[in-house]
């Protein structure tokens, strides 16, 4: 994102509105999961008839304000007319009745599955949110130990597909066992299946895929 210009429309009434909160915003919008308000608000998913009736309520507009292009005139706020205004959003993100999200942290090259994101440049980037019980609870983690990356490619099929979002943990570093890693394997960040070469000098990892059209192949350790 630009200052210049927002990535969608909706992001540019959000920022209009004076709502820098994502979250706050996504639970206005009836409670909307805020990982689906984001690809909404980044530009990267259309805003479907359900979400814009959520979301129009959420920042006071008109729906038909939200299929607008990006710089078209924003309709002056309505209260009387809006279920959640912006003057609601810290009291409807405090209820006790809804639930809490953590944000994680986003890797801004995807982990290529048969093709690769080169990670020239790779950084952390703009969160998605989980459910603070999902995190706390289930996964027994905070969001330090946590980042998400996008598959790319076919090579993990049928186990991971092109496009799937996976949640890593940046704590399980141990590839002792066989398991699938998100790794750089010296050119490229992978979502491989891992494992030691027993016995090699120096020590080496075997880099596999799911799909079996795709070679296995062996790197140095220490390039990982």
């Amino acid at each position: 994102m630009t200052e210049d210009k927002p990535e969608s429309r909706v992001q540019e009434i959000r920022l209009a509105r004076g709502l820098l909160n994502q979250v706050d915003v996504a639970r206005a919008a009836d409670n909307m999961d805020p990982s689906t308000f984001n690809k909404i608000d980044k530009g990267k998913r259309g805003v479907s008839p359900q979400f814009a009736r959520q979301i129009a309520i959420a920042l006071d507009v008109p729906q038909e304000a939200l299929h607008a292009p990006v710089g078209s005139p924003i309709p002056e706020p309505s209260r009387s007319q809006s279920v959640a205004t912006t003057a609601d959003l810290p009291a409807l993100a405090s209820r006790s009745d809804m639930p809490r999200y953590l944000p994680i942290p986003t890797l801004e090259v995807r982990a290529g599955a048969g093709g690769g994101g080169i990670i020239d440049g790779a950084h952390l980037g703009a969160p998605q949110f989980f459910e603070e019980t999902f995190i706390t609870r289930d996964l027994r983690a905070s969001p330090e130990d946590l980042v998400v990356v996008e598959v790319e490619g076919q090579s993990m099929q049928p186990v991971l597909c092109s496009g799937d979002t996976v949640l890593v943990d940046r704590r399980k570093q141990n590839i002792g066992m066989e398991g699938i890693f998100v790794l750089f394997d010296g050119d490229y960040v992978v979502c491989k299946i891992v494992e030691r070469v027993r016995d090699s000098d120096p020590a080496k990892l075997r880099i596999r895929s799911a799909n079996d059209e795709f070679k296995p192949y062996e790197v140095e350790a220490d390039r990982c």
